[in-house]
């Protein structure tokens, strides 16, 4: 299992359990994106809490995901992250378009 969801308030957090760094691990992280898109949620947070590396399997979905939810109103913030992943996010710019929260 690569992710587990749960709701905090209308916000739905989508834990990624495990790094996803594969095709395998990245189709399954779209799966769970796909499901959340499906069953009508807006506000979705990507807990990064226990990720130590993600590359382009799992960064072309959460863009893929964004502009998904951009249309349709909704909105994707990403929550703790790691040095690492702070730096993949701000070297792609990711950060100008998702915000980090606080969970």
């Amino acid at each position: 299992m690569v992710t587990s969801t749960h709701k905090i308030g209308k916000r739905t957090v989508i834990k990624i359990l495990k790094d996803i760094d594969d095709m395998k691990s990245g189709e399954a992280f779209k799966a769970a994106l796909m499901e959340l898109y499906t069953k009508g949620e807006k506000e979705i947070v990507i807990d990064f809490g226990q990720t130590r590396m993600i590359n382009s399997h799992g960064i072309g979905k959460i863009l893929m995901f964004y502009r998904r939810y951009k249309a349709i109103g909704g909105k994707i913030y990403v929550a703790p992250m790691n040095e690492a992943i702070k730096e993949i996010f701000e070297s792609l710019m990711l950060d100008k378009l998702i915000p980090e929260i606080t969970l």
